[in-house]
């Protein structure tokens, strides 16, 4: 990796921790493909997850006083299911199907924010064992886990502060199940990249303290709309 791409790397780092701390996801659906550019992606994977979990324990840090406890229990005992199945399959590959109805969904339940005669549409809680199991099956296999976490979480009356506080711990609830696995196969992959890995943590965190300075900026409702504006952008990504 030359000095202009880990730049690049840093540059992508900051500004997707500071959009991650506002949407509840983005940091391994974002700096994954990154990596990848100068990894394989089994390494990528292990590599960003690692990031993933040091920026969500300061997260969780700053918010932890503001979790709430029966969401993170309800979603998070399925999702730690989910993150065993999914880190054990890691080799396996999503088919077109599978992307496709994701990129559905996401436009779906974005989408419904932006509609005011569908404004009270919301998934049913029924479903959230679903959700919570593909959302750490998928953060097992791929590291993209967020998404579908804030989808279902935009289903609640949660506040700011406890929308990232309850999205974090969930998320800490995978890392810690899924890092395990990686480490058993690719320890010595950790240790040839300790160095940048440190520095690209560093700037994590100065983009998530960033985006706790802007979090105080914005309303509620403009808060909802930036989640359901970032889900509606990876339906597309998805799509194309």
């Amino acid at each position: 990796m030359t000095d202009l791409h880990f730049l690049i790397v840093l540059i992508v780092t900051f500004f997707t921790s500071t959009l991650t701390l506002l949407t509840g996801f983005g940091v391994g659906t974002v700096l994954t493909p990154a990596f990848a550019f100068f990894y394989d992606a089994k390494t990528a994977v292990f590599l960003v997850s690692i990031v993933h979990l040091a920026n969500n324990l300061l997260k969780f840090g700053l918010f932890r006083r503001h979790i709430d406890k029966k969401i993170f229990i309800k979603f998070g005992i399925v999702s730690f299911i989910g993150a065993a199945v999914g880190s054990s399959f890691q080799n396996a590959l999503a088919g077109e199907y599978v992307r496709y109805a994701l990129a559905g969904f996401f436009l779906l339940a974005g989408g419904v924010e932006f509609m005011p005669s569908a404004s009270k549409f919301r998934i049913p809680h029924s479903f959230d064992i679903v959700g919570g199991f593909f959302s750490g099956f998928l953060g097992g296999i791929i590291g993209n886990q967020g998404a579908i976490r804030s989808a279902y979480l935009l289903n609640y009356s949660l506040s700011k502060e406890s929308f990232i506080a309850t999205a974090t711990a969930i998320a800490i609830v995978i890392d810690l199940t899924r890092i395990p696995v990686y480490l058993y196969n690719q320890l010595e992959r950790v240790e040839a990249a300790a160095a940048p890995l440190l520095i690209v943590i560093a700037v994590a965190f100065a983009g998530t303290l960033f985006g706790k300075s802007l979090l105080k900026k914005i309303s509620l409702e403009r808060f909802r709309m930036v989640v359901a504006g970032f889900l509606v952008l990876m339906g597309v990504a998805l799509f194309l």
